[in-house]
């Protein structure tokens, strides 16, 4: 298996730089291709804070599928318990890299619970989990005494010195969002998690209904700049609305974003550039706290283009951000929609590359499970090779040559983890799943 430590430090970099996740409902597939002329105009119906959207009624998983996704939360729970540090209650990013960042602090919180309403731990597991992890986040130094600071040591807690110093407001939001999601499952930590939360000062990273980020810059001060673009900014955004914060901007995806044709498919570019559209906040999205609104419509449209570049190219597409064990970055982002071009690789510092191109595994399973059709049904099966006897699942299979990428990382074992409670939950986002645990 590849050394991931160099896979590591790209994760750190991804929530540093770009318009996305960082800053510098079954539909058929004629559903999803018609004109989506409400991607810009239709406005999603306000959801309660600690209230997730309704799930739509779906007929239950047979019995084979319901076998396969339990031995999907199995190998994924597998990598999660293996790279658990007991000192800090933190999960290694990667298997060799004993760092973190909120975004997979986020992921391994929702990745415990999700084991927990599967049965796949007991109650006593989880407390004895949670409570280290509780325990850790309360007493973590914060950058410049704000926010909690983008990379920590997994094994001291420690603020790591493997990358730039600052926040990131995108990984806070994936982070936020968690948080309430599982004091609303597991009300016994509400207080503490409370108490979690309100360490930030959210005053220095909302400004004006816009995220921020902040870094120390190469003469040594501090900078801070407005965070996010169009799909990861609505997803993370929800996390600082559910702790009060007035993020009404960043939440609307009318205010920056406007129609553009991908393959004929209807999606959103962002006025501000730099965009970074794919799979990923609007699965998360949709597994957290339901898809509705505009961000269901522009879901749709965002499947539908990849759909459309199979039906062009015969390649299968689900393409997102991931771990991707291919030097020198060891992260990319495969991009609907990356700096107004189609189907494209990114590095995390926003640089176009030729490959890899692979068939993302949480993106394909992903969209089985929130707008499941014939074409969602082959992505899943696709995937494959991607399952490893011992190792669990990686993070994707490679474009071409079908091979495993042999990576495997929290954030894709977490958001498997996800979609195996939702779909064995009958489709009820994790917010609204509380009592499901066995």
């Amino acid at each position: 298996m590849i050394r991931m430590a160099l896979a590591g430090a790209a994760i750190f970099f991804a929530s540093t730089c770009g318009g996305g996740r960082d800053d510098s409902a079954t539909a058929s597939s004629a559903d999803r291709t018609a004109p989506t002329a409400g991607v810009a105009s239709a406005a999603s119906t306000p959801r309660a804070p600690g209230a997730a959207a309704a799930p739509a009624a779906r007929a239950p998983l047979s019995a084979k599928d319901s076998a396969f996704y339990m031995d999907m939360a199995r190998a994924s729970l597998a990598y999660l318990t293996n790279h658990y540090q007991s000192a800090t209650g933190l999960v290694n990013a990667t298997p060799d890299w004993a760092n973190t960042t909120m975004w997979d602090v986020g992921g391994q919180l929702l990745g415990f619970l999700s084991a927990r309403q599967l049965g796949l731990i007991s109650q006593a597991d989880f407390d004895t989990r949670m409570q280290k992890t509780l325990g850790t986040l309360e007493h973590l130094k914060l950058f410049r005494n704000a926010a909690y600071a983008k990379l920590y040591s997994t094994r001291t807690g420690a603020i790591s010195s493997e990358g730039r110093a600052g926040w990131s407001a995108t990984d806070l939001g994936r982070f936020l969002l968690a948080l309430k999601i599982v004091a609303v499952n597991q009300p016994q930590y509400a207080a503490q998690i409370e108490r979690i939360a309100k360490r930030m000062d959210f005053s220095q990273i909302v400004q004006n209904g816009y995220l921020h980020g902040q870094l120390i810059g190469s003469n040594g001060k501090p900078w801070t700049f407005q965070e996010g673009r169009v799909g990861y900014e609505q997803y993370v955004a929800t996390g600082f609305s559910e702790w009060g914060a007035n993020v009404d901007s960043a939440l609307s995806l009318r205010a920056n974003g406007q129609r553009i044709q991908v393959l004929g498919a209807t999606v959103m570019s962002d006025k501000r550039y730099q965009d970074r559209l794919l799979s990923e906040p609007f699965i998360l999205d949709g597994l957290e706290v339901g898809l509705t609104g505009d961000m269901k419509t522009l879901a749709q449209g965002v499947l539908a283009a990849q759909e459309a570049r199979y039906k062009t190219t015969g390649k299968m597409t689900a393409v997102s951000e991931d771990a991707v064990g291919q030097p020198p970055d060891y992260f990319y982002y495969f991009c609907v929609l990356c700096d107004a071009k189609p189907f494209v690789v990114e590095t995390a510092e926003g640089h176009s590359v030729d490959t890899p191109h692979w068939i993302s595994t949480k993106a394909a399973f992903g969209w089985q499970a929130l707008m499941p059709d014939e074409y969602t049904k082959s992505l899943a099966d696709y995937l494959a090779p991607a399952r490893d006897p011992k190792l669990g699942w990686a993070s994707g299979v490679y474009e071409g040559t079908h091979a495993s990428t042999k990576t495997y990382d929290v954030n894709s074992s977490s958001v498997l983890l996800e979609i195996a409670a939702y779909q064995l939950g009958g489709g009820r986002p994790l917010m609204s799943s509380a009592g499901a645990a066995h």
